[in-house]
């Protein structure tokens, strides 16, 4: 057995930026590093090389645990629960809510993230403390945290929340959990008016006010950046959210008589991540580093510029066909976010754009992150992404990103402003259309949806109980002090849910990319449920199987897409033999598909074939190139819901 140590790279020249962008630029024949360069939404490089030479740019991100607490706010993580793991329950009614909760807390879940709705719609119809106390009945509020999510009510909803603890007799010192309230985010998702705005949030810090004093462990305001990014924004306006939305709460809760210190121990942050793990990683980096700058702005000790982050995987990239593939995209957003350094993992239900889960897909949802941090081991070091060079360069570029938004909603006069004036829906709206135009030209993909779609997909499914709850005759909550209305709460006041004030502006509505592949399935699906078949194209195909193979399997892929069947796409003897079966299948339109030597001889021919035959549109799958007779062009950067669309009005799809 050999006892020395021999060096792998021995007699190998040491390797430098610059080499290997020499041998780079010679594989690229000319065509510069720009053509393999990616960039975010935000126009920031993502390479095409990190190295070590790009750290020279980062600033300092401190240790695990330290200022600026760019890699976490603690030193060592958990062994056992290195992040908690905060689900979601908002069935109608509060006693099937209650076993959600019961069922999710036995099953791994170590926090609660209670959806309320006094109608029972959009959660649980909880208008009462007795309501509160069904639907938390055998919750261990000392042992499970429950955070209340945004809605129009929260300020009442967090009332009754108080009024439970103040009657359990816990301990409130060791008390944890989240009121939920965030004035902005509800200003936005609604559309208030600033007169609205200026009374949640006058409600919310004295509802801070009092949670600092009576049970500290209690979050009583969130920042819920994670809304711009359901809009369809960037990660640069996420941040720059989170920052000016902070910031709002920040001034308020100092106005209101709290410390710097105090205002910050009363804040969490809520961020989305998505499928593209490396960019979710870098974006939670990122946002611990442009906020510890805001909090040492308000005068925060250093201990306390750290954010508590909590992370929801999106929703934006769930699709409600082929629901299924949601099962790897929030695994990589769930795995991003542990990597990332969150404190709070909320994942979200594989069915989340289709229903209401059911208990099984409940159970997957917690299993992603138990998975992460039993068998991944993700939790078992303090900062997984610390030092990779791709992380820090970017995380360092995302928050510059997010604070040159900040400083714009600034000058705006922050949030509300931005949103009075539009200009802040107005940017957002522009990145939206961006994405969409990605998704719909391919350079981004929903597997099952925009690409390779199964018609026959088996549907998952969802639970359809609904929920109506009975009348109640006790008071509304009045107004007053939060003292006099918890008070009011404790003898069996309810919720006063009154009809939302009209939009003022126009709201961040949260919208999904699949939804405008999804209604075009819809209309296939009525066609097919109205004639008793689904919409159907012939490919039309030029030379030996090998010869158009490819782009027959891109046609036949791409108008799956809009939930159009195809047939043909076999090897013909001739143009004619291809002209007649196509007569023969009695279809309104046909797709040429061969190679580009083949167009140049026989396409054209093919063509007035095909419309000799009876074909309404002859297309070609390639790109556009002097084909006589050919109406339209599909490739792999097409437009595909304008190509779908079009398909549809010559098959006859309403």
């Amino acid at each position: 057995m050999a006892e020395d140590i021999h060096s792998l790279n021995a007699g190998f020249d040491p390797a430098d930026d610059a080499a290997w962008r020499a041998l780079a630029e010679k594989a690229l024949k000319g065509a510069g590093l720009s053509r393999i360069e990616r960039k975010t939404a935000d126009g920031l490089a993502r390479g095409p090389l990190f190295t070590r030479s790009d750290l020279d740019a980062v600033m300092e991100t401190g240790a695990p645990g330290a200022a600026p607490f760019v890699r976490g706010l603690t030193a060592q993580r958990d062994a056992y629960l290195p992040w908690a793991i905060r689900q979601a329950v908002g069935h109608g009614d509060p006693k099937r809510a209650n076993a959600a909760m019961l069922e999710e807390l036995s099953g791994g879940a170590s926090e609660i993230l209670l959806q309320i709705d006094p109608e029972g719609r959009h959660g649980t119809a909880i208008r009462t403390l007795d309501e509160m106390k069904t639907a938390l009945d055998g919750v261990m509020l000392d042992l499970a945290p429950v955070h209340l999510a945004l809605s129009p009510d929260a300020t009442q909803a967090a009332l009754l929340l108080l009024a439970l603890i103040e009657q359990s007799g816990l301990e409130r010192e060791n008390l944890r959990g989240g009121l939920g309230l965030s004035p902005h985010a509800r200003a936005a998702r609604l559309g208030v008016s600033s007169g609205d705005f200026e009374q949640e949030m006058a409600l919310a810090a004295e509802a801070a006010e009092w949670t600092q004093d009576h049970m500290p462990g209690l979050r009583a305001l969130r920042v819920d950046a994670g809304l711009v990014h359901e809009a369809g924004g960037s990660e640069g306006q996420e941040l720059g959210f989170l920052c000016a939305s902070g910031s709002g709460y920040m001034r308020a809760l100092i106005d209101a008589g709290l410390s710097a210190d105090k205002a910050a121990q009363t804040l969490e942050f809520s961020v989305a991540a998505d499928a593209d793990i490396h960019l979710t990683i870098a974006k939670l980096r990122a946002a611990r580093r442009v906020w510890s700058q805001v909090a040492e702005a308000f005068g925060c000790s250093q201990e306390h510029r750290g954010l508590h982050l909590h992370v929801t995987t999106s929703r934006r990239m769930l699709t409600a066909r082929d629901a299924w593939t949601n099962l790897i995209r929030i695994s990589c957003a769930a795995l991003g976010a542990a990597a990332g350094g969150a404190d709070a993992i909320t994942t979200r239900r594989f069915t989340d754009a289709k229903g209401a889960p059911t208990g099984f897909a409940r159970r997957l949802s917690r299993n992603v992150q138990m998975m992460l941090g039993e068998e991944s081991h993700i939790g078992k070091v303090a900062d997984p992404a610390g030092g990779g060079y791709l992380h820090e360069t970017l995380g360092q570029r995302l928050a510059q990103a997010g604070w040159d938004m900040f400083q714009d909603i600034e000058r705006r006069g922050g949030v509300i402003p931005a949103l009075e004036a539009g200009w802040l829906q107005g940017e957002i709206a522009t990145m939206r259309e961006t994405r969409r135009a990605a998704y719909a030209s391919g350079r981004e993909m929903l597997i099952g949806v925009s690409t390779y779609p199964e018609l026959d997909a088996k549907d998952a499914e969802i639970d359809t109980a609904s929920h109506t709850p009975p009348a109640l005759k006790s008071a509304a909550l009045p107004e007053g002090s939060v003292e006099t209305r918890i008070e009011a709460a404790s003898a069996g006041a309810q919720i006063a849910a009154g009809k939302q004030p009209e939009p003022a502006w126009d709201p961040l509505s949260p919208i999904r990319f699949a939804e405008p592949f999804e209604a075009l399935r819809a209309d296939a699906d009525a066609h097919a449920e109205k004639t008793g078949s689904r919409p159907r194209a012939f490919l039309a195909t030029l030379g030996a199987l090998a010869d158009f193979n490819a782009r027959a399997g891109f046609a036949k892929n791409r108008l799956a897409v809009g939930g159009i069947e195809t047939e043909g796409g076999e090897v013909y003897g001739s143009v004619q033999d291809c002209a007649a079966a196509f007569k023969a299948s009695g279809r309104p339109l046909a797709v040429i598909c061969g190679t580009d030597t083949a167009y140049e001889a026989e396409a054209g021919g093919l063509a007035k074939a095909l419309k000799d035959a009876g074909a309404e549109a002859v297309w070609v799958a390639g790109k556009a190139m002097e084909i006589a007779g050919a109406d339209h062009f599909i490739h792999m950067r097409s437009d595909a819901v304008e190509d779908l669309t079009r398909a549809h009005a010559i098959l006859g799809v309403a």
